[in-house]
């Protein structure tokens, strides 16, 4: 009734393999598991991550200062980060896409005598997709692709600037917390950053374990 675990002693080691052989070990994790309602592995997963995550941070693994973070950009990656966080634009006012009084009557007497047939035909269903189609096209404003646009390019300014912002005002920052994972992931869409720059920005020198 003993539990062993496989794994490499070197600081290349990326995965860890764990078998657990003591059954009141494993009977306890089967009981706490169901009563979370998660499966055994995904419980022990959870507190070996907790665990790891707890020393990590007691012996600062991964973490740096938020300059220190952002001294891993280089300075025009950084200037194009700070030019992307203010590139907003003024949202155009939609142009028409206001259904008359007669459309919106047609619409809604559409929709409530759909809804009212008990085992509507193929011919119903198409008389009414025909109906709502015709709504949402005098629904739409003429100019909807530029509305969208500048909808889209202000939503990605600020999510940039409210990255820079909880990561300049944060302490200490993990190179594993999940803002930074999404953060530098929104980079890459957008550009900003290479592929290949999020591994880059997120190394550090791993210890070996057993060292300290």
């Amino acid at each position: 009734m003993t539990s062993s675990s496989n794994f490499a002693s070197d600081r290349t080691m990326d995965t860890l393999s764990l078998t657990l052989t003591n059954t009141r070990v494993i009977d306890g994790l089967i009981f706490a598991a169901n009563s979370v309602g998660m499966t055994p592995e995904g419980y022990a997963e959870l507190l070996l991550t907790k665990d790891g995550h707890r020393f990590a941070d007691a012996n600062n693994y991964g973490i740096v200062t938020s300059a220190g973070f952002f001294a891993r950009f280089t300075p025009t990656e950084y200037a194009n980060v700070l030019a992307a966080s203010v590139d907003t634009v003024e949202v155009p006012e939609p142009i028409g896409g206001v259904p008359t009084e007669e459309q919106q009557q047609m619409y809604d007497d559409a929709v409530m005598a759909y809804y009212l047939l008990e085992n509507p035909t193929a011919e119903d269903t198409a008389m009414y997709e025909a109906m709502v189609a015709s709504y949402e096209e005098a629904s739409t404003a003429e100019n909807q692709a530029e509305i969208d646009a500048a909808e889209a390019q202000n939503s990605d300014a600020n999510s940039v600037k409210a990255l820079l912002y909880e990561l300049t005002e944060a302490e200490k920052v993990s190179l594993d917390d999940q803002r930074v994972t999404d953060g530098l992931a929104l980079l890459v869409s957008m550009e900003l950053l290479a592929p290949e720059r999020p591994a880059e920005i997120t190394a550090y020198e791993r210890p070996f374990p057993g060292s300290e």
